[in-house]
């Protein structure tokens, strides 16, 4: 018969935390100008249609020039204002489902980092600033993942572009 085996592993990650001179608004209208939104629905048929070459060519369209593109967001902010807390805050899932089979192909685990999630937040009187997970900081711990290049490379290309974006 089968039981469940709990195991508990420490688990740190490095923070990532980009301030900005531009607004909470400011921010979100680049990120959301800068990256398309994938559409659930479409991601969902293309991947039962079981067309590789559509489904590549679906996420190069979204991702286009950064070929990263969004998966989710949530606005936290709102709920918190209502709570009495003066706070501006958007989270997204971000990422490249092509890319990302560089991860999955190591390890299952990769879907607690992937899509990848940043914070983009602003409290009443102080800067905007957006944060993220290291990517490699992240998947690094993950043992299986230690063979794919690809965490590095999402390190230097996401950060760099909210690093831009940012600025």
């Amino acid at each position: 018969m089968f039981g469940s085996v709990v195991t508990k592993t420490p688990f740190e990650v490095e923070l990532v935390t980009i301030k900005s001179k531009k607004s909470f608004k400011e921010l979100v209208d680049l990120i959301e100008s800068t990256f398309k939104h994938y559409d659930a629905r479409t991601l969902r048929d293309l991947t039962t249609e079981g067309d590789t070459e559509k489904l590549a060519a679906y996420v190069k369209d979204v991702g286009g020039e950064t070929e990263f593109g969004i998966f989710f967001w949530l606005d936290q902010g709102s709920t918190q204002r209502l709570a009495g807390i003066p706070i501006e805050s958007r989270f997204y899932l971000f990422g490249n489902a092509t890319i990302a089979q560089g991860l999955f192909r190591f390890s299952p685990r990769a879907g607690l980092g992937a899509p990848v999630r940043f914070c983009v937040s602003q409290r009443d009187g102080e800067a905007a600033q957006i944060d993220i997970d290291l990517p490699s900081s992240f998947f690094g711990q993950i043992p299986e993942l230690a063979a794919s290049p690809v965490p590095k490379e999402l390190d230097e290309r996401m950060i760099g572009i909210l690093t831009k974006i940012a600025s």
